[in-house]
C-alpha cells in the first residue's frame, strides 16, 4: 500500500521532467496590436433592428499556450509552445459573445514573415478563420484587402473581408470588427462617432 501511494505521489514529477521543449514562438509587438481591444472598453455596434449594442472587453490576455508532441514513447515527450492573445467581449444581456485569439504557431513562410493564427468566434452568428501570413510589423500579406471602404459614412482603411457564405466580415486592426452582414444585410456594425 505504501508502495502505492509513493508511487502516485512521485509519478507526477517524473512525468513533468520528462518534456523536452523542442520550439518557443513568440508574438512580436507589432503583431499583438492586431486586436485593438483593451480590458473595461466598451463597443457600440449597431444590430440588424438598426439599435445599439454596446459589447465590453471582459479579457485580455496574452499567455503561453502548449502542445504536447507525443514521441511515441512513454518519456521524452516534446513541447511546442505558443504565445497566444485572447480577447472577449460580452454585451450585457449576453445574448453576444465575441471572442478574439491570435496565436503565434510558429510556421516561417519567409525570413522576415511569421504564420501567425488569428481565429474569432461570435455567438450565435459563426467561426472565422482570418489566418494570414503576417511580416513582423504586423501588416497584413494575402488577398481579400481593401486599401479603403466606406462604411457607415466613414471611410476606414486596410479592411480585410472574409466572405463564408452567408456571412460577409469585415476588419481592420485600428478598430476592429467594423461590420458583419448575412445575406447582404447588416448584422452588426460599428457605431462611426458624431
Amino acid at each position: 500500500m505504501k508502495a502505492k501511494i509513493l508511487i502516485i505521489l512521485i509519478l507526477p514529477a517524473v512525468l513533468a521532467s520528462c518534456r523536452k521543449e523542442v520550439g518557443r514562438y513568440d508574438l512580436t509587438e507589432a503583431q499583438k496590436q492586431i486586436i485593438p481591444y483593451e480590458k473595461g472598453q466598451v463597443i457600440s455596434f449597431i444590430n440588424s433592428e438598426g439599435k445599439t449594442d454596446n459589447v465590453t472587453v471582459t479579457e485580455n490576455k496574452l499567455y503561453w499556450d502548449e502542445e504536447i508532441i507525443d514521441s511515441g514513447g512513454f518519456i521524452d515527450n516534446c513541447v511546442m509552445f505558443f504565445k497566444t492573445k485572447k480577447v472577449t467581449l460580452k454585451s450585457e444581456e449576453g445574448n453576444l459573445v465575441i471572442y478574439l485569439k491570435l496565436i503565434a504557431n510558429g510556421k516561417d513562410v519567409s525570413p522576415g514573415y511569421v504564420n501567425c493564427s488569428f481565429l474569432i468566434d461570435i455567438r450565435p452568428i459563426g467561426y472565422f478563420d482570418l489566418s494570414n501570413a503576417f511580416d513582423t510589423e504586423g501588416n497584413f500579406l494575402i488577398g481579400g484587402i481593401h486599401d479603403s471602404l466606406e462604411i457607415n459614412g466613414k471611410i476606414y482603411y486596410n479592411v480585410i473581408e472574409k466572405t463564408q457564405v452567408p456571412i460577409q466580415f469585415f476588419y481592420n486592426k485600428t478598430y476592429g470588427i467594423l461590420q458583419i452582414k448575412r445575406n447582404g444585410e447588416n448584422y452588426l456594425t460599428l457605431k462611426s462617432e458624431p
